[in-house]
């Protein structure tokens, strides 16, 4: 009977992803962004033409885009990886630190000149505390670091290390590679493979989800000795983040801020997310990003680190305050620090394990990120019965017990073999190459290959004018306010030249009104410091991940801001 054969039959149980979190719907699904991308790359294969009308033609092959070898595609899937050895990172005392006012050029240009213009300080080691002790380990391409301790620990200090923000910093000992590569020569010539995101997302919040991204896309498009249609690549990649990171329903709904009402917190922090992977890096450092977001958007959030990880192949370090067992295990590899001191660094399912072999156990009930995080807190550990004398009490005394552990030689065995792949697989003349062939001009202008950026100049001038006109546009209310508030003054002032005697009487009068009509003009300029202040960390941000010149902006501000401005003089 047909019940008897199928009663026969053992059907393996297929696990199911979890689509909520305490009660609260997920938007970010690792396996439907997976059936997703290969969705799509059967259909840019032209697999699926028939049986999906809006497929892409023929002819292009997505797995070259985000798999295996980088030389067959555009630069978003680069075989890189992270390796980091004996890092000691020392800075400045506090109380060293001085208040910006009206006086501190002077101030600044007499404490150099009493310290020798630097050379004291070359000579010895002044006001320096070592913030990191001897920090090693690696993450390989396709791997997700967590990086754990209480506040104060170090890491922050790790995280901007790593992801090459070096300049707060007075001296930084030790060894930290980018698939080969060394942290000046990243900064100097490819420093868009490194990206560092801060706590907060900032966007310009007048600008749509789709226009954010689609920016993005064209600041870093590939030239066409790698890419022959630019137009079905940027609609494809586009429909792609917006799919794999749940932002389809907001693709039209303008990013916002804290005073402009726009998309939800988790979604803004999918889009910052979407707008690193458009830029192509291939080391992803996030440092506290999941602050102020409810459990579910702190999923969603990791969920899409880890779809970057799995189908982008990319190497990424966070950190994450309070993580639940659910964020927790959809790392590879885990980082315990404090006071600047690795106390742990190897596979999330032993770490447990390693702390109970030197005398701390981990209580039922308390998730694994608190567990680390209070390892080295005396009213918050729990040690085993007849460790109490044995048990280390102070970071000195676990980083000591740790670095005579057989794993802290597995982790230096492991950075060790990287680099060995690193070397074999000759990956840093591998990246260099595929990036100059990215850059726009390389075939026409040899200089072109030193240039940090994507594409041209002239390219970037023309994006973002087309950016900042939209940007213009996007702030109706306050266009419509300057147009009504300039008629108002210029129909006042005009008025005070009404029955002015034609004669010598006037002169006072005239003039008093003709300085206060150019004073009018010199004060409404004012109006555009707000912008410029509120705009500037896009600014560096968009500087950190190469994606336009900074003179591009600001001549692409002056020439859309210059048809306003001239009929604010006029009227």
């Amino acid at each position: 009977m047909p019940s008897s054969d199928n009663d026969s039959i053992n059907i393996e149980p297929v696990p199911i992803e979890k689509t909520t979190s305490f009660g609260e719907p997920l938007h970010v699904s690792i396996t439907q962004a997976t059936s997703r991308f290969q969705m799509i790359q059967r259909s840019f294969a032209g697999e699926e033409e028939e049986a999906a009308a809006e497929a892409p033609p023929a002819g292009f092959d997505l797995q070259s885009w985000l798999q295996n070898r980088p030389m067959k595609g555009p630069p978003f899937t680069k075989r890189v990886g992270l390796v980091f050895k004996d890092l000691d990172v020392y800075g400045s005392d506090v109380a060293d630190k001085h208040i910006a006012s009206l006086i501190t050029p002077i101030y600044k240009l007499l404490k150099s000149s009493i310290r020798g213009f630097g050379l004291f300080q070359l000579l010895s080691s002044g006001n320096k505390r070592q913030l990191l002790h001897k920090i090693t380990g690696s993450v390989a391409d396709g791997e997700m670091l967590l990086v754990l301790g209480r506040p104060g620990s170090g890491c922050s200090t790790l995280l901007r290390v790593l992801g090459n923000q070096r300049k707060t910093y007075t001296r930084i000992d030790g060894t930290v590679l980018y698939g080969g590569l060394t942290p000046k020569e990243v900064q100097r010539h490819y420093r868009g493979e490194v990206a560092y995101n801060q706590e907060d997302d900032v966007h310009f919040p007048t600008l749509t989800v789709r226009k954010t991204l689609e920016f993005a896309i064209n600041c870093k498009i590939p030239s066409r000795q790698v890419l022959q249609d630019p137009e079905r690549y940027r609609r494809g990649f586009l429909d792609m983040l917006l799919d794999m990171y749940g932002l389809k329903g907001c693709a039209d709904t303008i990013v916002g801020n804290a005073f402009l009402r726009g998309v939800s917190g988790g979604e803004r922090k999918r889009v910052s997310i979407a707008e690193q992977v458009a830029s192509g890096a291939s080391v992803d450092v996030w440092d506290g990003s999941t602050r102020g977001l409810d459990s579910s958007s702190a999923l969603d959030y990791v969920r899409s680190l880890r779809i970057n990880a799995d189908l982008l192949q990319k190497s990424v370090v966070a950190t994450i305050y309070q993580a639940s067992e659910s964020i927790y295990q959809l790392f590879d590899k885990v980082m315990v620090i404090d006071e600047g001191r690795q106390l742990y660094f190897g596979p999330i399912d032993k770490a447990v394990d390693y702390f109970g072999s030197i005398g701390i156990e981990k209580p039922k009930r308390q998730t694994t990120s608190d567990f680390l995080t209070g390892v080295t807190q005396l009213h918050e550990r729990r040690v085993r019965p007849g460790w109490e004398e044995r048990a280390p009490k102070t970071a000195e005394e676990f980083e000591q017990l740790w670095m005579q552990s057989p794993e802290y030689q597995q982790t230096m065995q492991d950075a060790k073999q990287l680099y060995e792949q690193i070397q074999t697989d000759h990956r840093p003349s591998e990246l260099r190459t595929f990036i100059d062939r990215t850059k726009m001009g390389t075939s026409r202008l040899k200089f072109r290959r030193k240039s940090l950026y994507t594409t041209t100049f002239v390219f970037q001038f023309y994006l973002l004018i087309i950016r900042e006109w939209e940007i213009f546009l996007g702030n109706k209310t306050a266009i419509i306010f300057k147009v009504i508030y300039n008629i108002a003054f210029a129909i006042i002032v005009g008025t005070l030249f009404i029955r002015l005697p034609h004669n010598t009487d006037s002169f006072f009068t005239r003039g008093g009104v003709l300085f206060f009509a150019l004073l009018f003009n010199s004060l409404t300029s004012m109006a555009e410091i707000p912008k410029a202040v509120t705009g500037r960390q896009v600014v560096y941000k968009h500087k950190g991940l190469a994606m336009y010149h900074p003179a591009a902006l600001s001549l692409a501000q002056t020439l859309v801001d210059t048809p306003f401005m001239l009929f604010q003089v006029v009227v």
